[in-house]
């Protein structure tokens, strides 16, 4: 049986014996909206687009106009962003748009100029909107760009950023980029569109989709990498005199005390017997030299690193490229008829069939995929490495989520005075019903309280939003 060839982008290169059409499919219900945005164009109708995530890490794109038939966590997520001013604002001039997973950028070494040749590693799903079924199905693979096109497409898409309630003042976010696929050529046209998404790790964080902090470890990468090629090629640049933040302060002193080291202020110092040798991440954030007594950077928000990226772009040759422009001219305003379209009334979901506390759908269960293997890399990094070449920069998603921030050792709480302290004895009836000889009689205004309560209707539907 012959079977029909999916397209891919010209840029993307699937993993060789690729089975992941067998595996990088998922039939559990998406946990988070990500992104939302439409797909159109002069010649074609805007249709908005929800792209979630589920709690394995699989990514999914939805049409609009099937909301309704998105879980409650989801749409919960829409109407949040939508109501703070981040609804779906931009649209795609393109016919298709695939998505992708990112879990690993590579910049290899000795590349020559400053717009290196970089390669991100991941899961693409696509095209979108497709009437194949194959479209839902990730491909792993290495997808190469440049160094501008990635620092523009995180710079660029900034502002698109998918927003979330938080506990504190500010929200969490989910940053995206957009990336070219394609000639500029093809790209002009409307093909080959990559909405590219740098997550943390489903092991790591079971489907929380924000990635402030990983998106601020790949742009301190880009930044420190070109950085040094800048310097190494004396090139007069403003990054040259810039001193980079790091994305995690406290996880750097962490790692140096770790390896022998004193922080007192801004100030680390090597104390005798420590480590010769510095881990690879501490290189990337000091230099490849650290002095006995060394100056630490400060920490920097996910908005300090973009403004610092623009900054730099801004100042490199040649930039935009002419890839740039086209990918640049793909993306604009949302039209008023798309947006009015898109506004109106959902029908309510059918009533779910509810299944007790502490039990497990099988169903999901049976279906939920295999934990993800990112070995298959090794195979595209080893032909990217020439003989005699330098150890090749690799960052991935997973040790940028490992490094953030480190939480402080717990203090033993205070001892309390023997007055208030509780006897272990009584721990023993915590979780006892009270005799008789323990209820106190209702007073008249608790009495009045239960009358009320027992005459408001049953609002135990509210907790599910709470």
């Amino acid at each position: 049986m012959i079977m029909s060839q999916r397209p891919l982008p010209r840029y993307f290169v699937s993993r060789q014996n690729d089975d992941s059409f067998a595996d990088c499919i998922s039939t559990l219900d998406p946990c988070h909206a990500i992104d939302s945005f439409f797909i159109g164009g002069r010649h074609l109708v805007e249709r908005e687009w929800v792209v979630t995530i589920d709690s394995a890490g699989y990514l999914k794109a939805t049409d609009g106009e099937k909301l309704g038939s998105l879980p409650t966590e989801v749409q919960q997520d829409l109407a949040f962003n939508e109501v703070i001013g981040s609804a779906a604002s931009r649209t795609l001039d393109s016919s298709s748009v695939y998505l992708f997973y990112l879990e690993a950028l590579e910049q290899p070494p000795e590349t020559p100029g400053l717009n290196d040749p970089v390669y991100l590693y991941g899961t693409l799903y696509g095209p979108y909107p497709s009437s194949s079924a194959d479209a839902a199905r990730g491909i792993n693979g290495q997808l190469t760009i440049n160094r501008m096109d990635l620092l523009a497409g995180l710079v660029d898409s900034a502002k698109f950023a998918f927003n979330y309630q938080s506990v504190g003042s500010d929200t969490l976010r989910c940053f995206n980029l957009l990336l070219p696929g394609d000639r500029e050529e093809e790209i002009a046209q409307g093909k080959g569109l990559v909405m590219a998404y740098p997550l943390m790790p489903a092991e790591v964080v079971m489907g929380e989709p924000w990635n402030e902090i990983v998106v601020s470890g790949l742009l301190f990468d880009l930044l420190s990498a070109l950085k040094e090629d800048l310097e190494k090629e004396k090139v007069n640049h403003p990054l040259r005199s810039t001193t980079l933040p790091v994305p995690n302060r406290a996880w750097l002193e962490q790692q140096l005390e770790t390896n022998g080291y004193q922080i007192k202020g801004n100030v680390a110092t090597r104390l005798p017997g420590a480590n010769t040798g510095i881990p690879k991440m501490l290189s990337y954030a000091l230099g490849h030299l650290i002095k006995d007594k060394t100056t630490l950077p400060p920490q920097g928000s996910i908005d300090d690193f973009i403004q610092i990226a623009e900054s730099t772009i801004k100042h490199l040759p040649d930039f935009p490229s002419k890839r740039l422009k086209a990918l640049r001219s793909r993306v604009r305003a949302v039209s008023p008829e798309a947006r009015a379209q898109g506004s109106r009334a959902k029908s309510a979901p059918p009533q779910p069939a509810r299944i007790p506390a502490g039990q497990v759908f099988p169903a999901q269960m049976g279906n939920a995929p295999a934990a993800k293997k990112v070995d298959w890399m090794q195979d595209f990094i080893t032909k990217h490495r020439p003989a005699g070449a330098g150890e090749t920069r690799l960052t991935t998603m997973s040790g940028l989520a490992n490094s953030r921030t480190t939480q402080p050792a717990k203090k033993p709480a205070k001892a309390e005075s023997k007055l208030n302290a509780k006897p272990d004895w009584m721990s023993d009836f915590d979780s006892q019903p009270a005799g008789k000889e323990n209820i106190k009689p209702e007073s008249n205004e608790e009495k009045k309280n239960k009358k009320n309560e027992s005459s408001q209707p049953n609002q135990d539907w509210m907790k599910d939003f709470q």
